[in-house]
């Protein structure tokens, strides 16, 4: 770790105690020890609602885990909320113009492919500046049962709960 920058403490990692995270997070700062031979750990908070006051008040002092699921399917509902200057899901005070302005181009093009091309230009600009490190995206888990038909879970991992008919 030292090669890229300097770094001597401890690296912490927030997550709310009552949401089954610790095992994970666990993992992460292993992994973060094994590799970089930084002292990482996990730094349980006891309620999301207290976690989440920290990180809304800016008075976290860790790194700390995050989450979202869009609304739509879109890669604009993943980059707008979470990224652009004042947005309100910016947890990390992410605000970068050119990131911004791609995004403001990514709405207001006048095609699908269009839009598309500009947000993946957004998406180099966060590659770049880093804000965040994503590690992986939820994969849904589904069960069946014959009481039921016509289950099917959405783009986004949720059931479809209009088509399931009752058996």
């Amino acid at each position: 770790a030292d090669a890229i920058s300097k770094w001597t403490g401890r690296y912490a990692i927030a997550y709310n105690a009552d949401g089954g995270h610790q095992e994970w997070v666990d993992a992460v700062a292993n992994s973060i020890k094994n590799i970089l031979g930084i002292d990482a750990v996990g730094a349980p908070q006891p309620t999301f609602a207290a976690f989440r006051t920290q990180v809304t008040t800016r008075s976290i002092t860790t790194a700390f885990r995050a989450g979202w699921q869009g609304d739509f399917p879109s890669m604009l509902e993943f980059l707008e909320p979470l990224f652009v200057t004042g947005a309100g899901a910016d947890d990390v005070g992410y605000s970068n113009r050119q990131f911004d302005a791609a995004i403001a181009a990514a709405e207001a093009a006048s095609s699908l492919p269009e839009s598309f091309s500009l947000a993946n230009g957004a998406q180099r600009i966060l590659l770049r500046d880093m804000p965040v490190v994503p590690l992986w995206y939820t994969i849904s888990v589904a069960g069946r049962s014959p009481a039921v038909s016509h289950v099917s879970l959405t783009w986004n991992g949720l059931p479809d709960y209009e088509h399931i008919v009752k058996a």
